[in-house]
């Protein structure tokens, strides 16, 4: 990770190869919360320093193409400044490819939200004020959970689309799997190819995906049905997400939102989340909490 010198070092470890979050500072929490039989179907919940809640709560979902990466990783380090601010925060596993299929892991994030809603007053959440955080795999699958009339739910799941997301926040966010790879200079091509060779196949099941897979995949294809309001934050040179992708996607969400529904920040020169630090430092995240806020049932 590039550019770290402006993380704070109590809230992050650099010296893995994955970084990790730090949370011995936070003096209330809860980890590995079952909300299913799978030991990856599991949750931590930390609450602010002060105050007895009940605390709007924003929903942290790792990236990691599906398949990789941890909610106790560097996805959770900005969602600590939502905490010295008020908000609670659930950070969310899901079960990984090639162990499932593309939509398990959706329907993961929706069998965890099914139990925030059932659970989260009696862990001082405010299920009233549910946001999602969500960057590359991650920020798909918050799109996916704000579309209102998205991925059909199996029947044990249904109840999950009753609970009211009030915005969510995609970073980088991973529209079409068949796209990773296509932006960047040639090494960066052949690096984001090489590190996600295996992508379609393990996540989708074949490394030739038919249009109408493709098409389930991305939030795009839900979106005339309604979506909450939604902040996306993009790279201009991510070499993994191609920026002009997300770019459109934010175009067709602007003829479905209302203005102040929909932000779309690009971050100039900026690589894809976890290449740098700039998805991650205040003036990134700030607004991110604001916008919240303003979403926010008082």
């Amino acid at each position: 990770m590039k550019k770290t010198k402006r993380l704070n070092p109590d809230w992050i470890d650099l010296s893995k190869p994955v970084p990790q979050a730090k949370t011995d500072f936070i003096t209330r929490q809860t980890r590995n919360i079952p909300y299913g039989d799978d030991p990856l179907q599991q949750l931590d919940i930390y609450l602010p320093e002060k105050g007895d809640g009940p605390f709007p709560v924003i929903v942290m979902v790792h990236g990691g193409g599906f398949s990789a990466c941890d909610k106790h990783d560097f996805h959770l380090y900005p969602t600590f400044y939502g905490l010295q601010q008020g908000f609670a925060v659930a950070a969310v596993n899901y079960r990984l490819s090639p162990a499932v299929r593309f939509p398990e892991h959706y329907f993961d994030l929706m069998r965890a939200l099914l139990w925030l809603k059932m659970n989260g007053a009696e862990k001082s959440l405010d299920v009233n004020n549910i946001f999602l955080w969500g960057t590359s795999a991650g920020g798909n699958l918050v799109l996916q959970a704000g579309c209102k009339k998205g991925i059909p739910l199996p029947d044990e799941l249904k109840a999950a689309k009753d609970i009211r997301i009030r915005a969510v926040a995609a970073m980088c966010p991973g529209l079409d799997l068949t796209s990773y790879g296509n932006t960047g200079s040639l090494f960066e091509r052949l690096m984001v190819r090489f590190l996600f060779r295996n992508l379609q196949r393990d996540v989708l099941g074949s490394k030739k995906v038919s249009e109408d897979v493709t098409r389930r995949l991305n939030p795009t294809t839900y979106i005339e049905g309604g979506i909450v309001p939604v902040y996306l934050q993009q790279g201009t040179a991510d070499p993994a997400v191609p920026f002009a992708q997300v770019k459109e996607f934010s175009e067709k969400l602007a003829a479905i939102l209302p203005a102040k529904d929909l932000v779309f920040e690009a971050l100039d020169g900026t690589p894809h989340a976890g290449a740098d630090d700039r998805f991650l430092v205040p003036e990134a995240v700030n607004p991110v909490l604001r916008f919240f806020e303003q979403h926010m049932s008082r």
